[in-house]
């Protein structure tokens, strides 16, 4: 009696193993589409950033035109830091904050 319920359990074991082997890995299928949802959004985030920055340059060449003070007043209201508009068009930050503090009032 042991014998026939060991050997059925094997044989079940058996069943069980090669029915695994044929079944589609679910886990596979899974990571490769979180792999594709990755890529997409990589691609999708990168042309966004490339437009926003045609659309900062184009705003910036519009904005040349005026004086460094409207130029400084433009960026500063945009959120742009102190430090950035004073890179940007090769100033001082005292002097940013001078003309900052002028429109200011």
């Amino acid at each position: 009696m042991i014998e026939y319920t060991f050997i059925g359990l094997i044989s079940f074991a058996i069943i069980l193993l090669l029915i695994s082997f044929f079944q589609k890995d679910r886990v596979k299928e899974v990571e490769e589409q979180i792999e594709q949802l990755t890529l997409s959004t990589m691609q999708q985030i990168y042309e966004v950033k490339k437009r926003v920055k045609a659309l900062e340059e184009e705003l910036l060449v519009g904005i040349e035109s005026f004086s460094n003070e409207e130029q400084i007043w433009h960026l500063y209201k945009q959120g742009w830091a102190k430090e950035q508009i004073a890179r940007k068009l090769n100033m001082s930050i005292d002097e940013v904050n001078i003309m900052i503090a002028r429109n200011d009032r």
